[in-house]
Protein backbone atom coordinates (compact mmCIF):
# COMPACT_ATOMS: atom_id res chain seq x y z
CA UNK A 1 0.00 0.00 0.00
CA UNK A 2 1.21 3.47 -0.73
CA UNK A 3 1.70 6.00 2.05
CA UNK A 4 -1.07 8.31 0.85
CA UNK A 5 -3.60 5.46 0.81
CA UNK A 6 -2.45 4.28 4.24
CA UNK A 7 -2.76 7.75 5.73
CA UNK A 8 -6.20 8.32 4.20
CA UNK A 9 -7.38 4.93 5.46
CA UNK A 10 -6.11 5.57 8.99
CA UNK A 11 -7.63 9.06 9.15
CA UNK A 12 -10.94 7.68 7.86
CA UNK A 13 -11.00 4.97 10.54
CA UNK A 14 -10.15 7.44 13.29
CA UNK A 15 -12.84 9.87 12.10
CA UNK A 16 -15.46 7.11 12.07
CA UNK A 17 -14.41 6.08 15.57
CA UNK A 18 -14.57 9.69 16.81
CA UNK A 19 -18.05 10.07 15.33
CA UNK A 20 -19.35 6.81 16.81
CA UNK A 21 -21.91 7.16 19.60
CA UNK A 22 -20.13 9.19 22.32
CA UNK A 23 -21.65 6.99 25.03
CA UNK A 24 -19.44 4.10 23.90
CA UNK A 25 -16.08 4.19 25.71
CA UNK A 26 -12.78 3.09 24.20
CA UNK A 27 -10.66 0.64 26.18
CA UNK A 28 -6.87 1.01 25.83
CA UNK A 29 -3.87 -0.50 27.56
CA UNK A 30 -2.33 2.49 29.28
CA UNK A 31 -1.84 6.18 29.91
CA UNK A 32 0.24 6.77 26.74
CA UNK A 33 -2.50 5.23 24.59
CA UNK A 34 -5.06 7.48 26.26
CA UNK A 35 -2.85 10.52 25.68
CA UNK A 36 -2.38 9.57 22.01
CA UNK A 37 -6.14 9.34 21.42
CA UNK A 38 -6.71 12.67 23.17
CA UNK A 39 -4.06 14.27 20.92
CA UNK A 40 -6.03 12.93 17.93
CA UNK A 41 -9.18 14.70 19.11
CA UNK A 42 -11.00 11.92 20.95
CA UNK A 43 -13.42 13.47 23.42
CA UNK A 44 -15.23 10.33 24.49
CA UNK A 45 -14.56 8.33 27.65
CA UNK A 46 -11.30 6.39 27.41
CA UNK A 47 -10.73 3.58 29.89
CA UNK A 48 -7.23 2.30 30.52
CA UNK A 49 -6.55 -1.13 31.90
CA UNK A 50 -5.07 -0.39 35.30
CA UNK A 51 -2.47 -2.53 36.92
CA UNK A 52 -3.70 -4.01 40.17
CA UNK A 53 -7.30 -4.35 38.95
CA UNK A 54 -8.44 -7.44 37.10
CA UNK A 55 -9.86 -7.01 33.63
CA UNK A 56 -13.04 -8.70 34.77
CA UNK A 57 -13.50 -6.14 37.59
CA UNK A 58 -12.91 -3.22 35.22
CA UNK A 59 -15.49 -4.52 32.74
CA UNK A 60 -17.88 -5.48 35.52
CA UNK A 61 -17.71 -1.85 36.69
CA UNK A 62 -19.00 -0.73 33.29
CA UNK A 63 -22.14 -2.88 33.46
CA UNK A 64 -25.22 -0.73 33.84
CA UNK A 65 -23.51 2.39 32.51
CA UNK A 66 -22.38 1.07 29.14
CA UNK A 67 -23.97 -1.46 26.81
CA UNK A 68 -21.01 -1.52 24.43
CA UNK A 69 -17.27 -0.76 24.38
CA UNK A 70 -14.66 -0.27 21.67
CA UNK A 71 -11.54 -2.34 22.30
CA UNK A 72 -8.37 -0.70 21.02
CA UNK A 73 -5.42 -2.63 22.41
CA UNK A 74 -2.01 -2.76 20.74
CA UNK A 75 -1.46 -5.27 17.96
CA UNK A 76 1.57 -7.00 19.43
CA UNK A 77 1.12 -10.43 21.05
CA UNK A 78 0.41 -9.04 24.53
CA UNK A 79 -2.16 -6.62 23.06
CA UNK A 80 -3.83 -9.50 21.25
CA UNK A 81 -4.02 -11.54 24.46
CA UNK A 82 -5.39 -8.55 26.34
CA UNK A 83 -8.03 -7.99 23.64
CA UNK A 84 -9.11 -11.61 24.00
CA UNK A 85 -9.41 -11.27 27.81
CA UNK A 86 -11.43 -8.06 27.48
CA UNK A 87 -13.79 -9.73 24.99
CA UNK A 88 -14.33 -12.65 27.38
CA UNK A 89 -14.97 -10.27 30.30
CA UNK A 90 -17.47 -8.34 28.15
CA UNK A 91 -19.28 -11.55 27.22
CA UNK A 92 -19.48 -12.55 30.90
CA UNK A 93 -21.00 -9.16 31.75
CA UNK A 94 -23.41 -8.94 28.80
CA UNK A 95 -21.55 -5.97 27.31
CA UNK A 96 -21.20 -5.79 23.53
CA UNK A 97 -17.77 -5.01 22.16
CA UNK A 98 -16.37 -3.68 18.91
CA UNK A 99 -12.95 -4.82 17.67
CA UNK A 100 -13.48 -3.77 14.04
CA UNK A 101 -11.68 -0.44 14.40
CA UNK A 102 -8.70 -2.29 15.88
CA UNK A 103 -8.71 -4.80 13.00
CA UNK A 104 -8.91 -2.03 10.41
CA UNK A 105 -6.07 -0.03 11.99
CA UNK A 106 -3.93 -3.17 12.09
CA UNK A 107 -4.50 -3.59 8.36
CA UNK A 108 -3.01 -0.16 7.68
CA UNK A 109 -0.45 0.12 10.47
CA UNK A 110 0.93 -3.37 11.11
CA UNK A 111 4.10 -2.78 9.09
CA UNK A 112 4.79 0.68 10.48
CA UNK A 113 3.41 0.85 14.01
CA UNK A 114 2.83 -1.75 16.73
CA UNK A 115 0.86 0.25 19.29
CA UNK A 116 -1.83 2.87 19.79
CA UNK A 117 0.54 5.41 21.33
CA UNK A 118 2.56 5.60 18.08
CA UNK A 119 -0.37 6.50 15.81
CA UNK A 120 -0.05 10.32 16.17
CA UNK A 121 3.69 10.19 15.36
CA UNK A 122 3.04 8.02 12.31
CA UNK A 123 0.37 10.46 11.06
CA UNK A 124 2.67 13.47 11.50
CA UNK A 125 5.53 11.70 9.73
CA UNK A 126 3.29 10.54 6.88
CA UNK A 127 1.88 14.04 6.36
CA UNK A 128 5.40 15.47 6.36
CA UNK A 129 6.65 12.86 3.88
CA UNK A 130 3.69 13.49 1.58
CA UNK A 131 4.37 17.22 1.57
CA UNK A 132 8.11 17.51 0.88
CA UNK A 133 7.86 21.21 0.06
CA UNK A 134 6.65 22.00 3.56
CA UNK A 135 9.37 19.76 5.03
CA UNK A 136 12.11 21.61 3.13
CA UNK A 137 10.72 24.97 4.20
CA UNK A 138 10.93 23.99 7.88
CA UNK A 139 14.60 23.14 7.48
CA UNK A 140 15.34 26.58 6.08
CA UNK A 141 15.50 25.43 2.45
CA UNK A 142 13.60 27.09 -0.33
Amino acid sequence: MRLKEELEGILNILDRMKNEDKAIPVIVEGRKDMKALRSLGFERKIIKIKKGKTIFRIIEGLRGDHEKVIILTDWDSSGGKLCYKIKKACESNDIKYDVEYRKQLIKYLKKEVKDVESIPTFIKRAKRDLNPRKRNFRRGKT
